[in-house]
């Protein structure tokens, strides 16, 4: 058969063009028998792979073996249905007879008889047990196939059978004069069945295989007239993929449906010559184009991620920002809060004459109003300095003043804060002192405010010292702020400038401030021509080193140094006054017995009735046989703590307002409280003012109506002073007294009831204190922490606010199991322990 041509035509399809020099000159026509080629298409399945010759005899044989397969299975079920039936008729049957045979026997009770029958029954293999029932269901004869293990057989309805995988189960009534006296039990097993399905199988097994053979032998002859016409295709395709010869063509040896799939193979392979040439340079041009536009996409792609990695550095940088600036507004807000509270509530009790017409009492509030007031004003001073120097507008007046005076001058406010804490304040010159020095005596007056307050703040013990040197040639002036404080760590020191980072936000969180006082003398430093540094090592002090100009010395006058100089004062203590309350039943829980004696003596003094419970269990026990105007809880009690309590009084339906006392006063403790379902939140130390303000409110509100109730809280909400008296009185840490003698309770002792109490704290402190060094030389941290807990909330309540803080501290590091804070807290409260005294010290 010749070779068939036809037009060509352009096919955008076609794979890559080949140039002229690479095509034959004329088409060649090659015997498809001797190409040898592998198939290529390793990824599809193995089905899939198999040649046609072999697809053809699966499915030839495979057809085969379907329906070979169908037809036997569908005669073996059919033969194992009629076995099964046939055999629980034959069973049935012989249960028949021997319950006929049996009812001679049954009925003259012959035993032996019976069991004569039964053994009839070895004459069939298949059956494995035989009993006789009488009457009463009781075995009367039994017989046990030999070589058949005893075991426990199905059991059957009269006049019933069961048939599973294990045999099958009959059982007949044996009748004597119409009347049924016991019941026959037969059970066989399926050997004679499973022994015919075996038959079965292998005479289907030998039909099946020959059958595949004969199949498999006129499959083979047969498929030959399709697959080689297609094999022969499949080799010039092959052919054709591999040397990309175009030129290749097949030669049909029929008319049918292969012969015209030969002659389509053809054409096709005519018209992929003649659009090579076109594809190649459409190629060609397509190349060129996608180089170009790769080369734009990637400077595009470079220019955005540039952009993305700026953006993304400026977006951590806002937050972090941010989330500085944040905390630091919180810190600033409580430190403002704190001085405004003290002025606010002593402004208060002097427009209410709780001074009772005491003049001295008078001039106490008024100083602490003072004081407040200048704490507010340097905190002001300190935030309105720090906005300047980020504006860039800090300005500095250069004037003459004498360093002395202002060294002096810092000794002499900051003298009392360190003698409050037991710590020696020294000054001394290493050089000669200048008369005065060209600078600005109000930024360097504040630089060492800044600095020697820092030093007090963080210094527990030992003494802070002030060292004042002049370098004359270089007329520099270094003052050294050496502490023996907790220290800075050295990772840590970089960050300890920067406004709104702290070094370490839980130093600032237990040692107050706003943290922006190093900041901002960094940057007086400055502006005041020189620098300031820290030396320092945890645990052990630090040095600040601050050097400013001290401008030209040449006509000023250099003077001896002064003696080092160093006082110790002492702070004034003020009480809470009282309220009336009206006539109610208080119920107050707390399961400290000092804590639950103070609180009812303050509001029984106030007017109240008030009934104690140790526990929130006995709290609802409580409110649930009496009713009550208001409830004081605290939150941390054995048994049930007041959490769950105050949770389980709501879900029975109770509405008594209930007002949480609890030592915890971190962000959080509020909500938690009132989602227990608490109507108001106090923390300890209880503050008397502030707590029977908040009952009087309570007792109040719960007389009127709830409409009254809303409104009550709408004026409370508009009346800003009152809440902040009340916040100022909640809020406020109580100064305790520090002499050479010892510690005084804030209550005022000169009431025997408060004296009492006093003393039974004092006892009980001597063995808690005890009690939690014998926890920790155990290791029982988990007892020292509650020890702790309980001390922190007790001795504020008891007057000794000294307690407090060194408490919480124990508290916490026990948790975070901290041996070396564990120590120096246990040291702490042992002192103070030893240092606490009852005598009042005025009347």
């Amino acid at each position: 058969m010749t070779d068939s041509t036809s037009n060509a035509s352009t096919s955008s399809s076609a794979p890559r063009a080949f140039s002229s020099s690479e095509m034959p000159s004329e088409p060649m026509v090659i015997a498809t028998d001797t190409i040898d080629t592998e198939s290529q298409t390793s990824k599809r399945r193995k089905l899939s792979d198999a040649s046609i010759r072999t697809k053809l005899l699966f499915l030839a044989t495979a057809s085969v073996a379907v329906a070979l397969l169908m037809a036997f299975s569908g005669m073996a079920i059919n033969d194992i249905q009629f076995i099964r039936s046939s055999k629980v008729e034959q069973l049935d049957s012989q249960a028949k007879m021997l319950a006929f045979n049996c009812a001679g026997v049954l009925t003259f009770q012959d035993e032996t008889g019976a069991k004569e029958l039964l053994r009839s029954m070895a004459m069939y293999p298949a059956v494995e047990y035989a009993c006789v029932y009488d009457e009463k269901g009781k075995v009367f004869a039994e017989y046990q196939a030999e070589g058949v293990a005893a075991k426990q057989y199905r059991q059957v309805d009269v006049n019933q059978y069961v048939l599973d995988d294990s045999g099958v189960a009959v059982r007949q009534s044996i009748m004597d004069a119409g009347e049924r006296i016991g019941s026959v039990y037969l059970f066989a097993n399926m050997s004679d069945l499973h022994a015919h399905v075996k038959r079965y199988l292998s005479l289907c097994a030998v039909l099946m295989i020959g059958s595949l053979a004969s199949a498999g032998m006129f499959a083979y002859l047969m498929q030959r007239s399709i697959s080689t016409p297609i094999k022969e295709l499949a080799d010039a395709t092959n052919t054709v993929k591999q040397k990309r010869d175009f030129t290749i063509r097949v030669q049909p040896a029929s008319l049918d449906e292969l012969g015209q799939l030969g002659g389509a193979f053809n054409a096709m392979l005519d018209e992929i010559q003649a659009s090579k040439a076109a594809l190649q340079a459409a190629n060609d041009e397509l190349e060129n184009r996608v180089e170009l536009r790769t080369a734009e996409l990637t400077d595009e792609i470079n220019q955005r991620q540039s952009i993305q990695e700026a953006l993304e550095t400026a977006r951590d940088e806002a937050e972090a920002a941010n989330r500085a600036k944040s905390e630091f507004l919180a810190n600033m807000s409580h430190e403002i809060r704190t001085p405004l509270n003290g002025i606010l509530g002593f402004t208060e009790l002097l427009t209410s004459n709780s001074d009772g017409n005491d003049e001295a009492t008078r001039q106490e509030y008024l100083q602490t109003i003072s004081s407040s007031g200048s704490h507010l004003l340097e905190l002001i001073n300190d935030i309105l300095d720090l906005s300047k120097i980020e504006a860039g507008q800090l300005d500095v007046e250069l004037s003459p003043c004498s360093p002395h005076d202002v060294i002096n001058q810092v000794v002499s406010v900051l003298r009392a804060k360190a003698q409050k804490k037991g710590l020696k304040l020294q000054c001394a010159w290493s050089s000669r002192v200048p008369e005065s020095i060209v600078t600005d005596g109000g930024r360097l007056r504040q630089l060492l405010m800044n600095l020697v307050g820092n030093a007090i703040k963080f210094t527990k013990e030992g003494c802070v010292t002030i060292d004042a040197e002049l370098d004359h040639f270089s007329e520099m002036l270094t003052v050294r702020v050496v502490d023996t404080g907790i220290g800075i760590p050295l990772e840590k020191q970089a960050d300890i400038f920067s406004p709104f980072v702290q070094a370490d936000n839980s130093v600032t969180r237990r040692y107050g401030g706003t943290g922006l006082g190093l900041a901002i003398s960094e940057r007086l430093s400055s502006a005041l021509g020189g620098d300031l540094r820290v030396e320092s090592v945890a645990g052990q002090g630090s040095v600040f080193t601050l050097k400013v100009k001290t401008g030209s010395l040449k006509s000023v006058a250099l003077l001896d140094a002064p003696p080092a100089d160093a006082l110790i004062g002492t702070v004034e203590e003020y009480s809470a006054d009282e309220i009336d309350l009206p006539a109610a039943r208080i119920l107050l829980v707390e399961d400290g017995e000092i804590n639950r004696k103070l609180v009812r003596i303050m509001l029984e003094e106030a007017g109240a009735t008030v009934v104690t419970a140790e526990n929130g269990w006995a709290a609802v026990n409580a409110t649930s046989k009496a009713s009550y105007d208001l409830i004081l809880m605290d939150m941390q009690m054995p048994v049930m703590d007041g959490y769950t309590a105050a949770k389980k009084m709501r879900e029975e339906g109770l509405t008594t307002p209930i007002v949480a006392l609890t030592a915890h006063a971190m962000k959080g403790d509020e909500e938690k409280c009132l989602d227990a379902g608490c109507t108001a939140y106090l923390t300890k130390p209880i503050q008397q003012v502030v707590l029977l303000r908040e009952v009087l409110k309570h007792l109040t509100m719960g007389a009127e109506t709830q409409e009254s109730a809303d409104a009550g809280q709408s004026l409370s909400a508009s009346n800003p002073v009152e809440s902040l008296v009340d916040r100022a009185a909640e809020e406020s840490d109580a100064e305790v007294l520090t002499t050479d003698v010892g510690l005084k309770s804030t209550l005022p002792l000169e009431n025997p009831v408060y004296r009492e109490i006093v003393e039974e704290f004092v006892d009980f402190l001597q063995q808690h204190v005890a009690d939690m060094q014998s926890a920790y030389a155990d290791q029982q941290y988990d007892t020292l922490a509650q020890l702790a807990h309980a001390l922190k909330g007790a001795g504020g309540t008891a007057g000794f606010d000294v307690l407090t803080e060194p408490a919480a501290k124990l508290q916490q590091s026990t948790k975070e199991l901290t041996p070396e804070e564990v120590e120096v807290n246990l040291a702490e409260l042992s002192d103070l322990t030893r240092r606490i005294r009852q005598t009042p010290q005025r009347a």
